[in-house]
């Protein structure tokens, strides 16, 4: 079979003949119909990102939509020839065990993370794969969805399950702060599922942020980050007019400032998620956080019944995937597809097709 084997920081992966994956305990093999390419994957595979990669060579690649071809003894609730989605969190289960936490083929996220990084070490950039049963999840009653669209599940998860830390609730309003990007889109377009009643949409993007607002003109606002920070923070607030929560979902930036303006939109009680990558420390008000009894907590990822959640919103026809547009690539043009990534905005995605059938 194919895969795509990163062999050196900096170089293009190499596409090539590698041998099929053996079935082991707690795992299945899985034939990958499709796999998102995210928007940074190049500045993972250059390095600059410092992500703790698995030894090298590997296959990357973090989440996918395939079908079971073999299944462990050990692993239930799973059959030959199911659909499923392929989500990259995995850790131990041992109580007072130390944080050993990792997404399958693409980082660790402990100090303890390389050992189950050499047990579950190859990504989804590839014909066949083999995943823990516990990270793969059926799709029921998606025939009728594209696979394009549907394997964009994985960025919906992840803001998903910045909503569920924050106890997101109908008819709240909500901040999306970096909405902009791939995963600052895919929040908005969860969010108008879940029955939030307005939320601001914060960019520098203006023409993305309109294609936002199409989403549904009665509920998405704009509030460009355009100027200086005195004049976004009034601009934030105004449009909000007291948020329930917000979501930050930016980048690498390394100011706090369009954080910190998002904050304080907050009504009394609010709360703010950080689910980005924002770099610089942020500078918050003892007093404001205390008066305003306001909530700051972090997000990683998504709990397990996430995926399942959202495909039960999709297939009821709450959360839509018409408006994600999506770029296809064979497993062979998979350096054009990662270079293609890094140039997209909103909801708009690049995939990789490994397998047509």
């Amino acid at each position: 079979m194919k895969a795509a084997r990163l062999y050196e920081l900096g170089k293009p992966l190499k596409v090539e003949e590698v041998p099929e994956p053996v079935l082991r305990s707690g795992g299945a093999i899985v034939r990958v119909l499709r796999a998102p390419i995210l928007s940074f994957a190049g500045q993972v595979f250059s390095g600059e990102l410092g992500y703790m990669l698995p030894p090298l060579p590997f296959t990357p690649g973090p989440s996918a939509i395939g079908v079971v071809e073999a299944v462990a003894d050990d692993v239930f609730g799973l059959q030959v020839g199911q659909k499923v989605f392929c989500d990259p969190l995995i850790s131990s289960q041992t109580q007072g065990g130390q944080p050993d936490s990792i997404l399958i083929g693409w980082t660790g996220l402990a100090a303890a993370s390389p050992q189950m990084q050499s047990l579950w070490k190859d990504g989804t950039s590839a014909e066949k794969i083999l995943w823990p049963g516990e990270c793969l999840t059926p799709l029921e009653d998606t025939e009728t969805i594209d696979l394009n669209q549907l394997a964009c599940l994985g960025y919906l998860t992840i803001p998903y399950g910045g909503f569920l830390r924050g106890e997101l609730r109908p008819g709240q309003t909500l901040i999306v702060n970096g909405a902009t990007g791939n995963l600052g889109a895919a929040a908005v377009l969860v969010a108008l599922a879940m029955g939030v009643s307005k939320i601001v949409v914060v960019g520098r993007d203006r023409v993305t942020l309109e294609k936002l607002v199409q989403l549904d003109p009665k509920r998405v606002v704009t509030a460009s980050l355009s100027g200086n920070a005195a004049e976004y923070t009034e601009r934030i607030s105004e449009a909000a007019g007291g948020a329930d929560m917000v979501l930050d979902v930016l980048g690498g930036v390394s100011t706090p400032e369009p954080t910190v303006a998002c904050i304080n939109a907050l009504r009394p009680r609010g709360t703010a998620v950080f689910l980005g990558g924002v770099k610089a420390e942020i500078p918050l008000s003892y007093p404001k956080i205390m008066h305003m009894e306001l909530t700051i907590t972090g997000a990683h990822m998504f709990p397990r019944q996430a995926p399942k959640e959202l495909l039960r919103m999709i297939t009821a026809g709450m959360l839509k995937l018409d408006a994600i547009q999506t770029h296809a690539f064979k497993l062979d043009d998979i350096s054009h597809a990662i270079d293609k990534a890094a140039k997209l905005k909103g909801l708009e995605y690049c995939v990789l097709v490994p397998n047509t059938q």
